[in-house]
């Protein structure tokens, strides 16, 4: 019984691919713009489930919600900035883009980040 327990969880795992617990920092480029800005994301993942906050900076945060990882996809909105995070993992670097609908606008911006040691 403990050895199924034990395949069954480490099956569990495979399928959402490397934990991106931790805090993570770079940039984002928003299109159309020739500056980059940073960014700061704080997440914790409990199985395919992500929490956690993400902003400019640590000392800047927001919450986020609806966060998901599947096969090292990440998926999160912060609902206080309409942003919608898609992004995937590779190692130790998260990259993706982001979107959201502003005054009725559609921005976009792309993100690099890195977990911090």
């Amino acid at each position: 019984m403990i050895r199924l327990l034990m395949v069954l969880t480490m099956a569990a795992l495979g399928l959402t691919g490397a934990d991106v617990t931790g805090k993570w920092s770079g940039t984002l480029s928003v299109a159309g713009e020739s500056e980059k800005k940073p960014a700061f994301l704080v997440l914790k993942q409990e199985g395919t489930k992500i929490t956690g906050t993400a902003g400019p900076r640590e000392s800047e945060q927001f919450p986020v919600e609806d966060g998901t990882v599947e096969n090292g996809h990440v998926t999160f909105r912060v609902p206080e900035h309409s942003m919608k995070f898609d992004l995937v993992q590779d190692g130790e670097e998260l990259k993706g883009g982001i979107t959201r609908d502003q005054g009725g606008e559609k921005q976009a911006a792309a993100i690099v980040v890195k977990r911090e040691k």
